[in-house]
């Protein structure tokens, strides 16, 4: 299957073809298509599809990151379906517009016993109806539009190890017109903000300062632009220092926001920048990266997208990975193992659905004689069929009505019949058996509000960096083998060594979940025994909740 990841950048049209089978997937080639001076993007986006050598069976494109926003989301189940129903109520609050102009998505990123970490997504149906009439003028259907976020978010659980995301890594995508930040950890996206700013900048600067035509400024960028680092600066020359000045300028904004980012990572994670990874035709800009490393003080060096996906070891130049990165994350989508979990934001009303075609019946006579032939065949087979099917259906009756006297035990036959002929009423009585049956088991089972599991879902709610020693305990009244009955005494004593004041704090906030209104004994200090360590003794009582004891 070919699969086609497109970029609709600022001046230019960028696609990757990826063959993909069994969960498998391989780079074939990537593409791009200039937007034509006052053209648009779906000219440029059909010139490119009509040179490709063989027609995509899927499509993929994304909505840039200042059309959409998202949310990472904690939500206590795992049912798919309350999960769901869940997604717009998270929502609502937090959109800068009304839900009823939205459209969303969301992944199930992970899960952590009853808890699911979900990523939701939305965006404005406009923007999506917006992209549709560049695909349409194009000539093609998308099967699916993504976001750029998820689409890096793919890229970088692909080609970042587990032990580098350990750590948040930021990546700056530098288009011509607007870059993009992106914040990655863990296999989940912190961040993404596009800002108006980009390569066209530091054309316009370099164009102002020497008085040449934005051209002109644009190729001497490309071939011949560099900054210099301030550790660098002393070996240069004057020339060298004024030229890369000029260029340092407009690149002082970009700094600024990836000082921003750092402060937004901090404050999301809380935890700092471990690196970061450069995209778009900028950020080949030589002394670029050394610049950011010694301003952030951080790794900088510049992102292979293609090159680190390449099965047969194929090196790409650093100009094709830097300017394909979004069309290759876009593609990775739809062609790798978690295609199906994806963001799509063709849902709802947005859904792709399959064009009818227009038949001709002139070329369809003769399939429509077959097709009476095989109608008169089937109708002596349905009579054939009618006959074993009658005999088939007494057998059956014959089987329900034993199963129906095993069950009820002593039922006449004329009951059987009548239970028969009335579906609802037989389905009213076995729930009635099935719930009286419940009930004697509910009686004589065994007690589930035990010591054993409130102090089992207690363990589970210390963290591990709390270490407590519980030497008493008295919950309730009712012993784990006993049948079920009402509890009159439940009440909950935990008496617990510590080795600081502080922690009997962090004890009083995880029981106060557990007792509801927790009272506390006044602190013992004392010595154990053999060991020259004080130790704390400090006794919480209260009522356990519902919940206390785990399920």
């Amino acid at each position: 299957m070919r699969i086609l990841g497109i970029d609709l950048g600022s001046t230019s049209v960028k696609a990757v073809d990826f063959d993909s089978s069994f969960g498998r997937y391989e780079i074939r080639d990537y593409y791009e298509q200039k937007v034509p001076t006052g053209g648009t993007h779906a000219e440029a986006l059909k010139t490119l599809l009509a040179a490709l050598p063989r027609t995509p069976d899927k499509v993929a494109l994304c909505l840039p990151a200042g059309k959409m926003t998202f949310r990472n989301l904690a939500l206590p189940t795992r049912d798919k379906k309350k999960i769901q129903a869940s997604i717009g109520f998270e929502l609502e609050d937090d959109l800068p517009f009304s839900l009823d102009d939205a459209a969303f998505d969301y992944s199930v990123l992970s899960t952590a016993g009853q808890t699911s970490q979900v990523h939701a997504t939305a965006t404005l149906g406009k923007y999506i109806e917006e992209l549709f009439a560049v695909c349409t003028a194009a000539g093609i259907d998308p099967d699916m539009i993504t976001t750029e976020a998820w689409a890096y978010r793919t890229l970088f659980n692909k080609i970042i190890s587990a032990p580098t995301q350990e750590k948040p890594v930021l990546f700056v995508q530098i288009g011509h017109e607007h870059t993009t930040f992106y914040i990655h950890k863990k296999g989940i996206p912190v961040m993404c903000r596009q800002v108006l700013w980009g390569g066209r900048d530091v054309t316009l600067a370099l164009g102002q300062k020497y008085s040449v035509p934005i051209d002109q400024a644009e190729v001497t960028k490309t071939a011949h632009g560099f900054v210099i680092p301030q550790s660098q600066r002393e070996q240069a020359t004057a020339e060298q220092v004024q030229f890369s000045a000029t260029l340092l300028e407009p690149l002082s904004e970009l700094l600024w926001h990836l000082k921003q980012a750092r402060l937004t990572c901090k404050n999301q994670t809380q935890d700092n920048l471990s690196a970061i990874y450069l995209g778009g035709g900028t950020s080949l800009l030589p002394g670029l990266a050394q610049v950011i490393e010694e301003e952030l003080q951080l790794p900088t060096q510049l992102l292979h997208p293609l090159s680190s996906l390449s099965a047969a070891g194929v090196r790409y130049s650093e100009l094709t990975d830097a300017n394909f990165v979004l069309a290759a994350s876009v593609g990775l989508c739809l062609a790798g193992s978690e295609r199906s979990t994806s963001i799509n934001l063709r849902k709802g009303g947005f859904l792709k659905r399959t064009k009818s075609k227009q038949m001709d019946l002139k070329a369809l006579r003769a399939p429509l004689t077959a097709a009476g032939v095989v109608t008169f065949s089937l109708a002596l087979s349905l009579m054939i069929q009618s006959s074993v099917y009658k005999s088939r259906i007494q057998e059956t009756d014959t089987q329900v009505e034993k199963a129906l006297k095993g069950f009820f035990g002593q039922i006449s036959s004329g009951a059987v019949r009548t239970y028969l002929s009335d579906i609802d009423k037989l389905r009213t009585t076995i729930n009635k058996e099935l719930t009286r049956q419940r009930e004697l088991a509910r009686l004589l089972g065994p007690n589930p509000k035990t010591p054993l599991n409130f102090v089992k879902d207690l363990s589970e709610s210390i963290p591990k960096d709390t270490v407590v020693d519980l030497i008493q305990t008295q919950i309730g009244a009712s012993a784990s083998s006993t049948p079920f009955t009402q509890i009159t005494d439940n009440t909950a004593s935990l008496t617990f060594v510590i080795s600081s004041p502080q922690v009997a704090e962090k004890l009083a906030s995880i029981l106060g979940k557990k007792l509801g209104k927790v009272e506390r004994s006044k602190m013992e200090e004392f010595i154990p025994p053999g060991t020259n360590e004080k130790k704390w003794k400090i006794t919480f009582s209260g009522k356990p909740t519902e919940d206390s004891y785990g399920r």
